[in-house]
């Protein structure tokens, strides 16, 4: 029991190390992979972590130690790898005592009986037992893979969040200063009621704009509590970066990397595991659906012994062998189908890492540095008396919006990359 526990803990660990690596190194990747049968458990200072400001793999590693969501579903997989476990192991044999007394005295006898099959077959059930410990522990990896990804993509949102709402407020500044501009040039008479009011709109715009955001702030980080596991008084110690980390120079390549992963997914070795146990399950099926035997030993007044056998008169296990072979035949069409959606879901999430790091670098390369040129150029007519301040402040909103556009398609990709790493190791349809 206690191993099995440990066990549990271990994979937990272990696929944290999977989700933490860089996806696009092969050597990485597998020998992450490989840290699942050789895990780290050492402990985690989560006051320590929330100390500073915290990233990706600080939260990861405290949404695992600290989670009582995670604690849970570790917890939920603990009885299939019990019960992986216990199917490798011979039935108890049964003793049977007889104190009985007749006329010719008392007589006294002991039974030791155990099924003959059963002893026969434990190498093939051992073969069955192993093929289920693994696809147990392979579910649960998954299922910790699923956990982690969760909280990748909830840090992308709440720093995302944070960082809009903060240009919101820059935002509702200007709107601000041109609103109360407005209401005093309509006041000293050079101003109509309609150029007021459209200022005034642009101010309760901005205001209603930045409500949203600091909605939008609040529930992402609520969720990235929830998902990390955190008391009320270490939420509110919590710091995240003011921006979302820098986009990687180069996109990960794309052909060596759909190809090289396959023998890594977590799903595809889930089903290879799922086909062995059917596999060895099923030729378990042909030997003990004919019959069954049992071997009694006996001590007592005369010793010996005595064998049981099971007459398949009635029911001949046809049907048994039967749904055997059809459980055999769903897992390997499960192996070749896992395997389809795992080619197509590799295009499908590497197409939208690709398409999310273009547009992200064209945000940054291209549409900023343009709109930071043009406003540029608006100081330079307004200083020359070209243009009014209005327009000034109406370019510096512009501005503003471009940002955020820019931080928008910077959290699509971080949350793309989060969904190619879960996909690269196994975990298709994630939500992105």
């Amino acid at each position: 029991m206690k191993s099995v526990r440990g066990c549990i803990v271990c994979v937990g660990i272990s696929v944290l190390s999977v989700a933490c690596v860089s996806v696009d190194r092969p050597s990485e990747r597998a020998a992450a992979l490989r840290a699942i049968e050789a895990p780290d458990t050492a402990e985690l200072n989560v006051e320590a972590e929330l100390a500073k400001l915290l990233d990706r793999d600080a939260a990861l590693r405290i949404a695992l130690a600290a989670s009582p969501e995670m604690r849970r579903l570790l917890a939920l997989q603990e009885g299939a790898l019990l019960d992986a476990a216990a199917m490798g192991r011979l039935t108890n044999p049964r003793f049977t005592y007889e104190r009985l007394r007749s006329a010719e005295g008392l007589d006294i006898e002991r039974w030791v009986s155990f099924g003959l099959l059963d002893v026969l077959t434990w190498p093939q059930r051992q073969r069955i037992a192993r093929a289920e410990l693994e696809s147990a522990r392979l579910r649960l990896a998954t299922t910790v893979l699923d956990r982690m990804t969760e909280v990748r993509q909830a840090w992308v949102r709440a720093v995302a969040a944070a960082e809009k709402r903060g240009y919101a407020e820059r935002v509702l500044a200007s709107a601000e200063a041109s609103a109360e501009l407005a209401r005093r040039m309509e006041s000293a008479g050079n101003f109509n009621r309609l150029e007021r009011a459209r200022q005034q709109t642009y101010e309760a715009d901005a205001r209603a704009r930045l409500t949203t955001a600091q909605q939008d702030e609040l529930e992402a980080r609520e969720l990235l509590v929830r998902l990390l596991g955190l008391s009320a008084q270490q939420a509110a110690s919590l710091q995240l970066p003011q921006r979302l980390p820098e986009l990687p120079t180069q996109p990960m390549a794309g052909d060596e990397l759909l190809t090289t992963v396959k023998s890594t997914r977590l799903d595809l070795r889930l089903a290879a595991a799922d086909w062995q146990a059917a596999a060895a399950a099923n030729g378990l099926t042909r030997i003990g659906s004919l019959t069954d035997v049992e071997l009694a030993l006996r001590d007592g007044s005369p010793r010996g012994f005595e064998i049981e056998v099971v007459l398949p008169l009635f029911d001949p296990g046809e049907l048994k062998r039967g749904a055997a072979r059809a459980r055999l035949e769903a897992a390997a069409h499960e192996l070749e189908q896992v395997a389809l959606v795992a080619a197509s879901d590799l295009r499908v999430s590497y197409s939208a890492y690709r398409s999310s790091h273009e547009n992200a670098v064209h945000h940054r390369d291209v549409l900023v540095p343009l709109r930071k040129s043009m406003s540029e150029e608006t100081l330079l007519r307004y200083n020359g008396m070209l243009i009014g301040v209005f327009e000034l402040l109406a370019d510096a909103r512009d501005q503003v919006d471009t940002v955020m556009a820019a931080i928008e398609a910077n959290e699509r990709f971080w949350l793309a990359e989060a969904s190619l790493q879960a996909s690269l190791l196994g975990r298709p349809g994630v939500t992105r």
